[in-house]
């Protein structure tokens, strides 16, 4: 009986030994080894191809390019057609001719009601008694195309606006008071580029637009 024991003993044994080697896994249908490396190993898909990075290196290869934003100007009306010519007749700048906008900023000008010369002061004697009898505020002024100070009874964003004050003017008794353009409106155009890539970006820093050294840049505002 213990003969018996000690061999199904040393039989059990060597069957447990044999399936941790996997020689029983097609005969019991358990696999010993199916959470080992060599068995992951056998299941990889072309694992010569799998290569590590360093991070750095992986970060850079899955980042987009770094992008700029370039702008060109202020250009008046008549140097921004010379600069989309000279874009236009690059290659490499026309390529991109889809990609730049044209921003226009209007600046509006000013207007004032004059009533004739601050000098000489003997000329302007009995107009300055008037204008203080008549309670009207007054400076004297000078508007950018001429040399002469006037007597200002106001300044004005808009022509219309200076035109309608003129009006009140003239009703409560001053007859000689004419409009006089102190700064005309102005109206200013940048070439922008949002998101060029380094190499567009040297090719629109190199190009010359023939507008007196005004060349593309950082751009002021995103």
């Amino acid at each position: 009986m213990l003969r018996t024991l000690v061999v199904a003993l040393l039989l059990a044994n060597a069957a447990f030994f044999a399936w941790t080697q996997g020689w029983l896994d097609g005969v019991v249908g358990v696999a010993a080894r199916a959470e080992r490396e060599p068995q992951r190993l056998g299941q990889q898909v072309r694992p010569e191809a799998v290569r590590l990075l360093p991070a750095p290196v992986a970060l850079a290869a899955s980042a987009p390019p770094a992008t700029r934003c370039l702008e060109a100007g202020p250009f008046d009306s008549t140097e921004v057609v010379a600069a989309e010519a000279a874009l236009a007749a690059s290659p490499a700048a026309s390529a991109l001719s889809a990609r730049w906008s044209r921003l226009s900023t209007d600046t509006p000008g000013a207007w004032m009601i004059a009533v004739g010369r601050a000098a000489p002061p003997e000329a302007q004697v009995k107009k300055i008694t008037e204008l203080n009898r008549l309670g009207i505020a007054f400076e004297a002024m000078k508007a950018a195309s001429s040399v002469d100070e006037t007597l200002s009874l106001g300044q004005f964003d808009t022509l219309a606006a200076a035109q309608e004050a003129l009006a009140r003017f003239a009703a409560r008794g001053i007859h000689t008071g004419h409009i006089v353009e102190v700064t005309p409106p102005v109206t200013t155009h940048r070439l922008r580029f949002d998101a060029a890539t380094p190499p567009e970006a040297a090719t629109l820093e190199a190009l010359s637009l023939n507008t007196s050294g005004k060349t593309f840049t950082a751009c002021a505002q995103p």
